[in-house]
């Protein structure tokens, strides 16, 4: 092996460089076998005028190690003199680590911007990771021991809830009992006291019928009462002008004995006489007035007992009228209780019928939640079913993927100098935003990079970039891929270059920059790519055609299989396993599909033999050629995966 190779990354030179690939005549006379056995097996084969397909099964053993996927194209040699760098991605700068005139070593830092959302998306691909593994694990091994007690614990609360149900539809049947008696209690207890305001109400009409017997109407108890006041006013008046007479002759009579007594003073006979018959004049009169008196006092007391009588009785008429009235009231009230306390026995039952309804009901779930546990419990504690266990697999491998992103986006945040080199220029400073788009090279030897390489840099878009670099040793490659294959390169990736002026030479180097816009020659849609030389050649020359191969994908340790034994994609995958004489078809979940080989992440074990399709060798086509399924296959080292030869020829690694 070259010193060249030992620049490529670990593994490259094991697995991608077989040491018989270094002499030319081995590979030669090989290839002078084949087709001669080819062509002896067209002869025969014309001869006999049919399709002629081997009788032995063709097989590969399932073997663990390396699975590269790569591109290849072919390009010119140029000198490198100058070469932009970006960022991959914008963002602020943070640290400016070169300034212009500065010598710079390959790999030393020139500069970084803000990582803080790339460390973000660092911890978030982790923890998805984490999750994927814990999935996975989860899936391999069913319930741990604290999940099973936690179910255990679910299916008890489960059947506490049915026992739950079963004294709430207990407790809501006594209640239904209750509430039937107590609306019934009610409705009787108001037809009752309505019977009792009835038999009040009758005894109250009979006492206001005999209270009318004197008076039908409380108008004529007032008229009469009005009538007595009038009478009695009258007989007060009259004793009090009886009263006032009876005072007048009180004071004639005293004027008269006055008049006597001095007419018996003076002893004067004629007056005496006078005065005495005029003094028993006014004793007459005043004993006349007593009696009229007394008469007065009498039909005033008659009069006043009749006003009293009168007043009682328009006082009965009156306070039978609201007894009646009231009791007529009681009455209506009695029938709206009535009719209340039958509508309440209405809605009570209604709702204890709801209420009866709701419990059933709630007893019905808790029973369904029962089984509905049992049926979870018995689901998560069963064996994981091969779907179950390829996506677990599946989403281990995208987890793996995205942190492997998520871990070069992060160190893209960094910009190193990809190579050793003079800094001609630096654009930008701390806290400016870094524009990001990549780095690109230019070369004064060839216009078709510069032409081809834009959109993250190029010769004329240098000015814009955040470090120009000059004076750089070494050349390098401008390959165009075609438009499938141009997707797939990123600055950074490894890549061997071989040149036909030294076929026996494979050099090491790696993507400086892929061109943002297409090449159109002939129809034909190209993207420039410009690959960096990782040491110097003094052999190499400008204008060299070179051949360059780029590693697109690796899967380190892992089971693969040929890349012809494998039926569909991904966790839909199959292949045909040979077992004592037997073949199954088994499902399988397939990983990266390297240039011949294909990585199996789960469904096979190393050691196993799996089917390959068969080849046939047809006479018709043209003369000498070979026909059918071209082959491919895999190194047997632990680090293997065996490149494949254009045409169909490969798999002679392994």
């Amino acid at each position: 092996m070259n010193a060249i190779t030992d620049r490529l990354p670990s593994g490259l030179t094991a697995r991608r460089l077989p040491h018989w690939l270094g002499h030319v005549g081995f590979v030669n006379a090989l290839l002078a076998a084949l087709l001669a056995g080819a062509g002896v097996g067209a002869y025969f084969t014309v001869g006999s005028g049919g399709t002629t397909a081997t009788g032995a099964v063709r097989t590969a053993t399932v073997t663990r190690g390396v699975v590269l996927s790569t591109i290849s194209a072919t390009g010119t040699l140029q000198a490198a003199t100058e070469l932009s760098l970006n960022f991959a991605s914008s963002g602020e700068l943070t640290a400016v680590k070169v300034a212009a005139g500065r010598h710079v070593k390959k790999g030393q830092v020139l500069g970084k911007i803000d990582a803080t959302s790339a460390r973000q998306a660092v911890s978030q691909a982790e923890a998805s990771l984490a999750s994927a593994n814990a999935n996975l694990q989860t899936t391999l091994t069913g319930e741990t021991a604290p999940q099973r007690a936690q179910d255990a614990v679910s299916l008890a609360q489960a059947r506490q809830s049915v026992a739950n149900a079963k004294t709430s539809l207990a407790a809501t049947k006594n209640s239904i009992k209750l509430d039937k008696v107590t609306s019934a209690a009610s409705l009787t207890q108001a037809k009752k006291q309505l019977a009792t305001d009835q038999s009040q109400l009758q005894t109250d009409l009979a006492k206001q019928t005999t209270d009318s017997a004197t008076y039908a109407t409380t108008d004529l108890a007032a008229a009469a009462v009005t009538a007595d006041k009038a009478k009695v006013a009258a007989d007060q008046a009259k004793q009090q002008t009886d009263q006032q007479s009876q005072l007048t002759w009180q004071q004639q009579l005293s004027g008269d004995q006055a008049l006597l007594k001095t007419a018996q003073t003076s002893n004067d006979a004629g007056a005496i006489t006078q005065y005495t018959n005029a003094t028993n004049y006014d004793q007459g009169a005043l004993n006349a007035l007593a009696k009229t008196l007394q008469s007065d006092g009498f039909t005033i007391t008659q009069d006043q007992n009749q006003q009293s009588a009168d007043q009682s009785a328009q006082t009965a008429l009156t306070s039978d009228a609201a007894a009646v009235k009231a009791d007529q009231q009681k009455i209506a009230q009695d029938q709206t209780g009535i009719t209340n306390a039958a509508n309440s026995q209405t809605a009570t039952r209604l709702k204890d019928q709801q209420s009866l309804h709701s419990a059933q009901q709630q007893l019905a779930s808790a029973k369904l939640g029962i089984t509905s546990a049992q049926a979870s419990i018995a689901l998560k504690q069963a064996p994981p079913t091969p779907s179950a266990l390829a996506g677990a697999h599946a989403q281990v491998l995208q987890a793996q993927i995205s942190l492997t992103n998520a871990k070069l986006a992060l160190a893209q945040t960094t910009l190193r100098a990809p190579i050793a080199g003079v800094v001609a220029a630096v654009s930008g400073s701390v806290g400016s935003q870094a524009s990001g788009g990549g780095s690109s090279a230019t070369s004064a030897s060839s216009s078709a990079a510069s032409s081809s390489s834009t959109g993250t840099g190029s010769g004329s878009s240098s000015s814009s970039a955040f470090v120009t670099l000059t004076n750089l040793k070494g050349m390098q490659v401008v390959a165009g891929f075609a438009e499938t294959d141009a997707i797939k390169i990123q600055a950074g990736q490894a890549a061997i270059v071989t040149v036909d002026a030294l076929p026996s030479e494979q050099l090491a180097a790696h993507v400086l920059s892929i061109a943002g816009t297409a090449t159109s020659s002939s129809s034909v849609v190209t993207y420039n790519a410009v690959f960096a030389l990782d040491r110097n050649e003094p052999k190499l020359k400008p204008g060299m055609t070179a051949n360059v191969e780029v590693v697109i994908g690796e899967a380190d340790n892992v089971l693969h299989v040929p890349t012809a034994a494998v039926r569909g994609s991904g966790s839909s995958s199959t292949v045909t396993v040979l077992q004592n004489g037997t073949q199954k078809s088994v499902p399988v979940v397939a990983g990266l599909q390297g240039d011949s080989s294909t990585a199996v992440l789960s469904g096979l074990k190393a050691g196993q033999t799996v089917v390959l399709p068969s080849v046939s060798i047809s006479s018709s086509g043209t003369s000498g050629q070979l026909g059918g399924t071209s082959t491919t296959g895999t190194t047997n080292t632990p680090r293997g995966g065996g490149a494949g030869f254009p045409g169909g020829f490969g798999g002679f690694g392994g």
